[in-house]
């Protein structure tokens, strides 16, 4: 948990300040949710006014934005891509991988995206980023060369969607199979969602 002292401004880099509200915002969001999240309490978590919260965001919902951008993988995961030397099959399992631990690490702003989705919706309104969009445009791309260089056939933004679902399914689902080794087991489940992926399930 944030250590709630009381910081001066002054002594404290507007960065740092920053970066410790957001993620006393997400703890506050982990208790509460988005919507019974309150500025007033996130200050106190956070240790600082409640001014200071406005003075940094704006708004509730532009820090609600900036909590999720965060913990959005988007960044790593474009760093991951840009890392990768092939085979395909690796590469996909490298970025499945990467995929699962950022999702089992945000794991709590998931559940709270599919529980207030309505809320969520209305926090974006027009604003064109979203966690989903961001890794699906870096998959869009990465699919796309696969395409061009001939290891895979079909539109890359649906093969992007699917590889991506496929790997989101499988941690929202997984605690409640827990008898079942595709929840238990990784890199089995990566592996296996991979072959899935590139061979499908019918019997040749």
């Amino acid at each position: 948990m944030i250590e709630t002292k009381k910081h001066s401004d002054a002594k404290v880099a507007p960065e740092e300040t920053r970066e410790r509200i957001i993620l006393a915002a997400r703890e506050v969001i982990k208790r509460k949710g988005k919507r019974g999240a309150t500025t007033r309490e996130i200050a106190d978590v956070a240790g600082v006014n409640e001014a200071t919260i406005f003075r940094h965001f704006g708004n509730k919902d532009a820090l609600m934005i900036a909590v999720i951008k965060y913990c959005s993988p988007d960044a790593k995961l474009r760093e991951v891509v840009e890392g990768l030397t092939g085979p395909f099959e690796r590469d996909l399992f490298v970025i499945a991988k990467a995929m699962t631990d950022q999702m089992e690490a945000s794991i709590d702003m998931i559940r709270w995206s599919l529980v207030e989705i309505d809320y969520e919706n209305g926090v974006f309104g027009q604003e064109t980023w979203r966690p989903q969009t961001a890794t699906r445009s870096i998959m869009r791309e990465f699919m796309d060369a696969q395409v061009k260089r001939g290891e895979i056939a079909g539109d890359p933004d649906q093969l992007a969607v699917m590889f991506i679902g496929m790997v989101f399914v499988r941690i929202v689902v997984r605690e409640k199979m827990l008898d079942c080794r595709l929840s238990s087991d990784t890199d089995y489940a990566i592996s296996y969602l991979i072959d899935v992926f590139l061979n499908g399930v019918r019997s040749k």
